[in-house]
């Protein structure tokens, strides 16, 4: 029995379909999208629904959704029956269309969709509806598969990340039938993709085909765990909704311009680009070859077949093809507003997948497509450009590595990505857009004018975080359904559009990168907040490139328009013959090498005068397969020596080996004839054979032989002049063999701008400009010497390995030589060949975020205008004879001038002038203490001032003057830690038994702004000890009190290990590892709140830093305009926004902190420690009307529950043989279970 039913192709199902706008409700018949529900339910039962263009005007987009949540509450009454919603696919979601079903109550619908998939888990209405959506996808139903033929396999990870996300494995022999149930057919005959895109049960992603499922013969399809996204057996069908195709060439679009244009593509290669496209529309009205180009490209090869034979004064054909015309040039505009939309030839839309064994390396890729006139084939060696679309970030451009693999051969119109990487870094797809493998297509590019130099790093498009929820309804889906819209991510785009054109650096600008975070987070309809920042972008200044190209483009189109007929050129005008010949030259995009001979050998039976033999020069037989080249010999009776013009002369060579030609990508299909071998005519007439292939042949290479150990190719591209020193530029690649070398040792080594080419009748030299810097020497000596050629190689401008293991080649005689050459005919080959010298250097890395410091200015005395302050300043900073008389000045002024002065002192780092000042102000009885807390808690230094003024007794005890102020000193003196060290334990022991008296509440908040703002290790150890060992006094007092020090000390020490681990700091208090920071756009002041500030993030950085996080802002720039010690500032998070994030500081920030570059590190949140510190707080406050238990806990009024009933009498031992299989810490906690009460601590929640 097989093991899959092919299903009968059923017709289109056509259904009732019910439009709602704003002034009216239109009911009509429609065809309905295929998909497993309608396929498997009675069509008439449906209504499909469509809210896309309602919209009530002057009214708010809320109105709508409210008004479509009232309709699918109360349901949909159409001739007596009653239809409620169903649901609706992902793609219907975005159109604001759905399926209503016949129903009577929304218990029916769920009962109906869970029994199809285990949805019922799913708590997150987003997640749940994208699940359901799967069903509603549009797909036809093409067989009906048995489960016990396909099989669950891991999927290929690296740490947690998923390489193989939605990429399966399927079976040849499986593919088959597929394509036969889809009757999928390619140029007329029977075609097997590699790759389809799927839905099956609760499966969705791609698969791929893998011979060894047919070596197995066990399974004929293997799902990756990432492919299942719910659990069901109900329906069997297996549907395709798409696959992989052909010619599927790749389109320039709005995006990818704006992105390659920002890292650096010029606007005239784009200008160039697309007149080649319009030539390209406009060559198929007039000239046969290229319109047979333009119909194959189109998919319209029928059409083209019978071009060549109607030829085109057919008016059919005629008219189909300026309907195809017209077509392209009226995508020009979408909704009126202009696009780029130009084919690209040198590229590809392909679907994604992962290789299966791991035998590409992380960067690289396969591509092996259906060429045009070159058969199945890798088409490059070198860098290519990846993208998916959308994409709105320069890092979505990757700069992948094309290389081949013989295990990967059988995959054809596709890009296989690798599955391996280094720790922590995304697989290649989801860099692009945060894409996957589950069905994504991607613009892969090999034209080196659109590959470009400039790399910019990827953004790594974190996931969007699940709400989960409790019990999801069918009305909470239907809500979703209603409320969905893209509102946000139009702005958006919109909003990157503006920004892209007005920056200086287009898509570079950290604004577009930001906009970019907000895009991927809006594309399933998530809610944003876009920074008010972001939202007003300046005027643009000059013309940016999507306008030009939009302008080009209207030019053509009126152009094009106004040409009322297509001329008429084939008739008598182009004789028979001629035509063979310029189809047979034409360099075809979409059709294949069998294709062109196939058309030109039915052109010439149409007319019997032409003897096609005699102009097959001009095919690629390197393009061919081997029955294709079978098939050619047969039926035009080829000779022997026609039959040797078939293969690759590089196949055939003395020199090259299997394995140098496999290593150096020299095995593909390449068209090449052998003009010389040593071999076969001797050394001496080799100058007269390099003549020979200067001067005729535009392509050529030459491979000459040292000995067993190394060989090395040139390949040389243009022609030649003999006897001449002329320019070659990058036209020259050099490129070494060593057969017996383990690896690789080289790349192609390509010339630079400068190099030169000498070749005459005994000598060729590549020299740099100058001959005294020669990179290969060829020279033929005198008759008399007895040698025939002899070499001379700097071997290190290949690579520093070939030198190392060659030692020096000077003047060494030459063993053997070749010289491949290419029809100047052969276009085709001609491409191939020059794809050796289309590897574009990555000339700069563009990193996400910009790591160049930037410089402030400090706020100094040099730079006041003196003018605008009182004249009595001068004599303070400017005049001063000696300290005193500057003392003298400010001690005459009245304290609100003293105040002035200090917030001038402040705001320009006079720190002298600053402590004479307070100190003045302070020796002033009475003492004005809230001034003075309040310019403690504005310089914390001060409080060294204060207590140097008013110092403590003898018995530790601050004066009566200062007294009120212990805790605004303490908190002054621990601010003071970082920079003054051991001196601030010095003036905590100085005031330990005002500490003593300090209220609880206090001494706890000190403990904590300790634990918080000292950053190095030991000294904030020594600190909460020195605190802790004041309050001695205190802790003696109840056992209360005792217990709540204990515990608070206990904390304090874990919220600093915390933070120390997250962040650590050296004995100076400085991060040791500046990696784990993360870039501050600015700080902003706070201008009611001094100590707190607005920092701003770029919106696409993801960081740990939340609500209640501790962190530690560490200033990067450097003043232009004298020395300031690294300035850190620690805080915690009190506001947490996307973007922004307010703070206060445990520090004062300097003037010119809004000036300044920052960067901020993540030392761990507080949400727990302070969670603990205010229980502590709240249990010694109300004691009893805290806890009911407070005695027990505190051991008030009885031992604590202690040891000593733990470790009692015999009446506490347990059994023996629990003893025997339990250590001491075990048996003590089993024996707690009988105290009165235990206690175990743990973050809140726990």
């Amino acid at each position: 029995m097989e093991p899959y039913v092919l299903r009968k192709r059923r017709q289109t199902t056509i259904g009732k379909f019910v439009q709602f706008t704003s002034d009216a409700i239109t009911l009509k018949w429609q065809d309905f999208p295929g998909n497993r529900i309608v396929h498997g339910d009675d069509p008439s039962k449906f209504i499909l629904v469509s809210f896309e263009k309602l919209r009530f005007p002057e009214s708010s987009l809320k109105v709508t959704s409210e008004y479509i949540v009232r309709l699918m509450k109360a349901g949909l009454f159409l001739n007596g029956l009653q239809y409620r919603f169903y649901h609706h696919s992902n793609s219907q979601l975005r159109s604001r269309t759905c399926f209503f079903r016949e129903a009577n109550s929304d218990e029916e619908l769920d009962a109906r969709i869970y029994k199809l998939g285990d949805f019922g888990r799913i708590m997150n209405i987003a997640k749940r509806a994208k699940r359901i959506g799967l069903l509603f996808s549009a797909a036809e139903v093409d067989l009906q598969l048995d489960p016990k033929w396909v099989t669950d396999i891991d999927d290929i990870t690296v740490g947690d990340i998923v390489f193989s996300d939605g990429c399966g494995l399927m079976a040849k022999r499986f593919a088959v039938q597929v394509s036969k149930a889809k009757s999928i057919i390619f140029r007329n005959q029977r075609y097997t993709p590699t790759v389809f895109q799927i839905r099956y049960l609760g499966y969705k992603g791609v698969l791929m085909l893998d011979p060894k499922l047919d070596e197995e013969k066990k399974f004929l399809v293997k799902f990756r765990k990432s492919m299942k996204k719910f659990s069901t057996t109900e329906d069997k069908s297996f549907s395709v909704v798409g696959y992989s195709q052909p010619y599927s060439f790749g389109r320039l679009n709005n995006d990818i311009v704006v992105l390659l244009s920002s890292l650096g593509i010029s606007d005239e290669k784009f200008q160039a680009k697309q007149r080649a496209y319009f030539e390209w529309i406009e060559g198929a009205s007039h000239d046969a070859v290229k319109a047979i180009d333009f119909l194959s490209s189109l998919g319209k090869y029928s059409l083209a077949e019978r071009l060549l034979l109607d030829g085109m004064d057919s008016p059919a054909v005629s008219k189909e093809i300026r309907a195809l015309q017209n077509a392209e040039v009226a995508q020009f505009l979408k909704n009126n507003r202009p696009r780029t939309r130009m084919i690209i030839h040198k590229s590809r839309l392909l679907y994604g997948v992962c290789d299966p064994y791991g035998v590409l390396k992380e960067g690289q890729v396969q591509i092996r497509i259906t060429s045009s006139r070159g058969g199945a084939t890798t088409p490059i060696n070198g860098d290519i450009l990846v993208v998916r679309n959308p994409c709105l970030h320069p890092g979505d451009c990757l700069k992948l590595r094309a290389v081949d693999h013989p295990s990967l051969s059988h995959l054809l119109d596709c890009i296989v990505f690798a599955t391996v990487g280094r720790p922590g870094h995304q697989p290649a797809p989801a860099m692009s857009s945060g894409g996957d493998l589950d069905g994504d297509k991607f613009f892969v590019c090999w034209d080196p004018d659109l590959v470009p130099s400039l790399v910019h790093e990827p953004y790594d498009y974190p996931p969007n975080k699940e709400r989960v929820g409790k019990d999801v309804t069918r009305m909470d889906l239907a809500t979703y359904f209603a409320s969905y819209n893209n509102m946000s991510l139009a702005k958006v785009s919109a909003l990157h559009q503006k920004w892209v054109r007005s920056s200086p650096d287009g898509a570079l600008c950290v604004q577009c990168q930001e906009l970019n975070a907000l895009h991927s987070q809006s594309v399933d309809g998530g809610r944003i907040k876009i920074p008010d920042r972001l939202l007003t972008p300046p005027p643009t200044e000059k013309e940016f490139i999507l306008d030009i190209l939009a302008r080009d483009a209207e030019d053509f189109k009126q152009q094009f328009i106004q040409r009322s007929h297509i001329l008429d050129v084939i008739g008598s005008a182009v004789e028979d013959e001629a035509l063979v010949v310029q189809l047979l030259q034409s360099p075809q995009t979409a059709l294949s090498e069998f294709e062109v001979f196939s058309m030109a050998l039915s052109f010439a039976r149409k007319h019997p005068s032409i003897d096609i033999r005699s102009h097959l020069t001009h095919l690629d037989f390197g393009a061919l397969t081997s029955h294709q080249k079978y098939a050619i010999s047969t039926t035009l009776d080829l000779s022997e020596q026609q039959e040797q013009y078939m293969w690759n002369s590089l196949m055939r060579s003395d020199i090259l080996s299997s394995r140098d030609l496999e290593q150096r990508q020299l095995n593909r299909p390449l068209s090449m004839q052998r003009l010389y071998s040593s071999t076969l005519n001797s050394l001496a007439t080799f100058f007269q054979y390099l003549h020979i292939a200067s001067d005729q042949y535009d392509r050529k290479l030459l491979v000459l032989k040292t000995d067993d150990r190394f060989s090395v190719g040139i390949f040389i591209r243009g022609k030649i002049p003999w006897d001449e020193d002329p320019e070659v530029d990058d036209n020259v690649v050099v490129c070494s063999f060593m057969p017996s070398a383990s690896s690789v040792m080289s790349t192609y080594r390509p010339c630079t701008t400068g190099y030169r080419l000498h070749c005459s009748d005994n000598n060729l030299q590549l020299y740099n400009k100058n001959r005294s810097d020669t990179f290969v020497f060829l020279t033929q000596p005198p008759l008399q010497s007895g040698q025939g050629v002899i070499a001379s190689i700097a071997l290190q401008k290949i690579s520093q390995r070939v030198q190392k293991q060659l030692g020096r080649l000077n003047r060494t005689p030459v063993v053997a030589i070749e010289i491949h050459v290419i029809s100047n005919r052969d276009r085709v080959a001609h491409q191939l060949f020059d794809l050796y010298f289309e590897h574009v250097q990555t000339e700069v890395y563009i990193g996400r975020f910009d790591s160049s410091q930037q410089s402030h200015l400090l706020k100094s005395l040099q730079d006041v205008d003196w003018e605008a302050h009182p004249s009595w300043y001068k004599e303070v900073f400017l005049r001063k004879k000696s300290a005193n008389s500057s003392k003298a000045v400010i001690a005459a002024k009245t304290p609100e001038q003293r105040e002035t002065l200090m917030q001038f002192c402040l705001q320009t780092h006079a720190e002298e002038e600053l402590f004479w000042t307070f100190e003045i102000m302070i020796s002033s009885l009475p003492l004005r203490r809230e001034s003075t807390s309040s310019w403690i808690e504005q310089h914390p230094p001060l409080a060294f001032v204060l207590l140097k003024i008013y110092p403590p007794s003898d018995t530790q005890l601050l004066s009566s003057e200062t007294s009120q102020l212990c805790f605004a000193i303490t908190r002054g003196l621990i601010r003071s830690a970082n920079s003054l060290g051991i001196a601030t334990l010095a003036a905590l022991e100085r005031i330990s038994s005002s500490l003593n008296q300090l209220p609880i509440d206090q001494y706890l908040d000190l403990l904590m702004l300790a634990t918080l703002s000292i950053r190095p290790k030991s000294l904030v150890q020594e600190a909460l000890l020195v605190l802790h060992e004041c309050r001695t006094l205190t802790r003696l007092e109840e056992v209360g009190m005792a217990y709540v020090h204990k515990h608070a000390l206990a904390v304090a020490f874990d919220c600093a290990e915390e933070a120390e681990d997250a962040c650590p700091c050296n004995e100076a208090g400085r991060p040791r590892n500046a990696r784990l920071a993360y870039p501050v756009l600015r700080l902003v002041l706070d201008a009611k709140n001094a100590t707190r500030v607005s920092a701003h993030f770029r919106t696409d950085l993801n960081t740990p830093i939340r609500l209640h996080s501790h962190v530690r802002l560490q200033c990067v720039s450097d003043p232009q305009n004298g020395v300031q010690d690294q300035v850190i500032l620690d805080g915690l998070v009190v506001k947490a926004d996307k973007g922004e994030m307010s703070i206060d500081l445990l520090h004062p920030p300097p003037p010119e902190t809004s000036e300044m570059q920052w960067i901020v590190f993540d030392a761990g949140s507080i949400a727990t420690s302070k969670a603990m510190m205010d229980a502590l707080l709240r249990l010694c406050q109300e004691k009893e009307n805290c806890c009911s238990v407070y005695e027990m806990i505190v051991g008030e009024g009885r031992e604590s529950v202690s040891m000593v009933q733990l470790d009692g009498d015999g009446s506490d031992e347990l059994p023996q043989a629990y003893n025997e299989q339990m250590n001491s810490q075990q048996v003590l906690a089993v024996r707690s279970c009988e105290a009165p009460l235990s206690l175990i601590w743990g973050p809140p929640g726990t």
